[in-house]
């Protein structure tokens, strides 16, 4: 018997490193739309941020959130399959847990056809489904896989390097292992209390025993 039956991974940050092209992405954004230059300095300050409060940061118009998030990720499927890993055994790890028998999915704000192309590249097309949703509708999107497959709130495990993924999660009732090589820093996960906090990929085969 395994702890979950279900492994829900975030993509950006989580299984792609996408930190640098989403960088020069917002440069090309924000003259735009006018939201605030932000340089590479401000970066660890800026990692330490929610997403509402980098949007307040950035002075983004919420309005805009959609057009920007929707032009962000055409911009980012021009460079996608050069896109690296986040960590070079993290697709290993979700192979192991396939054979663990547990199934596992990829709940992100990306397009999917980013993360199908990004997947076709590293030759990992495994995943049982992938799920796209807003900024903040990952709660939702969650609520509708729990429903579907007939889960148990104790049967499901969130990946996530975000502290929206951990809000999420907890606003669900699933758990949530955070990842330390994301976006937000391991000092501001730490502060919304995931169950887990994880540095490696490995980390999740005895996580989910």
């Amino acid at each position: 018997m395994v702890r979950y039956k279900y492994v829900l991974f975030d993509f950006d940050g989580t299984i792609a490193d996408t930190e640098e092209a989403n960088f020069v992405i917002y440069q090309k954004l924000a003259e735009k739309y006018n939201l605030r230059n932000i340089t590479i300095d401000e970066l660890g300050h800026i990692k330490k941020m929610s997403a509402k409060e980098l949007i307040e940061y950035v002075e983004l118009k919420k309005r805009y959130l959609p057009f920007i998030l929707k032009r962000g990720k055409k911009l980012l499927n021009q460079d996608i399959k050069n896109i690296r890993l986040c960590k070079g055994d993290i697709l290993e790890t979700v192979k192991i847990l396939r054979e663990m028998g547990i199934k596992t999915a990829i709940l992100t704000t990306n397009s999917k056809d980013n993360v199908l192309s990004f997947l076709k590249a590293k030759d990992a097309e495994f995943f049982d489904f992938i799920l796209s949703a807003s900024m903040f509708g990952k709660e939702s999107k969650m609520r509708r896989i729990i429903k579907k497959e007939k889960l148990n709130l104790s049967e499901v495990l969130y990946v996530g390097d975000e502290i929206r993924d951990i809000h999420a999660a907890k606003n669900t009732g699933i758990d949530i292992a955070s990842v330390g090589w994301g976006y937000n820093t391991v000092e501001s996960l730490k502060k919304h209390k995931p169950e887990y906090l994880i540095f490696e990929p490995s980390e999740l085969i005895d996580i989910c025993k």
